[in-house]
């Protein structure tokens, strides 16, 4: 997909997909929030699990990932699609490895090849 415009259903699409390959879950994709003042995306666990204090907040099957869609200081202009696509990646990558060690850069590499495949650009 060489567009520029990258839509919200392709992102779920793409989400979707990789989570299919890589047998990951998550709850939703939400927009920019509040949460993300400084970060191009954020991977949190559900309220449900956050409330609940016998469930680890790491495992939780239902998180919710953040996207930036638009540019941090001009909020009318959007990033770039391969930068919401790149983010995605690593949002994704939190749904298995919840660091940012080693092991976490390798996988967010793996989603970013597959997603490659499929014929975006990241």
């Amino acid at each position: 997909m060489s567009s520029t415009i990258l839509l919200w259903k392709d992102m779920h699409e793409v989400a979707d997909k990789v989570c299919a390959r890589f047998g990951l879950t998550y709850g939703k994709i939400m927009p920019e929030t509040k949460k993300l003042a400084r970060h191009h995306g954020a991977c949190w666990p559900c309220k449900k699990c956050i409330d609940a204090e016998h469930i680890d907040e790491k495992n939780c099957s239902e998180k919710i990932i953040y996207l930036r869609l638009h540019q941090l200081n001009k909020p009318r202009v959007a990033l770039a699609g391969k930068t919401i696509l790149r983010t995605l990646a690593h949002e994704l990558a939190h749904l298995r490895e919840w660091g940012h060690g080693r092991t976490f850069d390798e996988f967010e590499e793996e989603i970013s090849e597959f997603m490659r495949e499929l014929g975006y650009e990241v």
